[in-house]
């Protein structure tokens, strides 16, 4: 009895899957972020979630939306790295959804209510942001290179920020590096795989 009780609240889990990217015609057509959102789609139904799901590009409703963001027990973001931050667009979404989620998705920074800023997210879910990068991995963190005084995931602390505002955990972050010149993207997939099986 107990064992069906488990399996029950466990497949009742849902996952919302953000495609962030935003096409580019002949400079970024899309296809590896379309690789990682039906790989994670992948994973979290062989898990046994029901998936949400969101592809920034192709449109979306912000009512529609902001239930999405409400009935997600984890919430996984994908977007390329534009200029040091995500596309436009994606931002655009960010913004519209969140702002519109004022009363379901945050009640106010937090100190209306007593508590420290940032602590006014009403959200009770779990989050992973993965990026990725033409900037190849040891960019980070090694002297010379250009963000020689900034790990990956320092340097993307803005994104999780927003996550965790809302009262979305931050699950650590994942980076797919070098993407246009010096791709290895058969092995970080593999690497993708595991560290989502891990975290969730």
């Amino acid at each position: 009895m107990l064992n069906l009780i488990l399996e029950n609240i466990y497949n009742s889990m849902k996952a919302l899957i953000i495609n962030g990217h935003i096409k580019w015609p002949q400079i970024a057509e899309g296809n590896l972020n379309k690789t990682i959102f039906e790989k994670s789609k992948s994973v979290f139904e062989e898990k046994g979630y029901e998936i949400l799901e969101t592809v920034i590009d192709n449109g979306y409703e912000i009512p529609q939306e902001i239930e999405k963001w409400v009935n997600a027990d984890v919430i996984l973001f994908h977007f390329p790295i534009n200029w040091f931050g995500m596309p436009a667009k994606t931002k655009d979404y960010i913004d519209t959804v969140l702002m519109s989620g004022y009363g379901k998705i945050y009640a106010g920074d937090g100190r209306n209510s007593c508590g420290n800023y940032g602590t006014g997210g009403l959200l009770k879910s779990k989050g992973i942001i993965v990026n990725t990068w033409n900037a190849p991995e040891e960019t980070f963190g090694n002297a010379g290179q250009m963000l020689e005084n900034h790990s990956m995931t320092e340097f993307t602390r803005p994104f999780t920020a927003t996550l965790q505002f809302v009262g979305v955990q931050p699950l650590p972050t994942f980076a797919f590096y070098d993407v246009f010149k010096n791709p290895n993207i058969e092995q970080e997939l593999v690497s993708f795989e595991e560290h989502l099986r891990n975290h969730i």
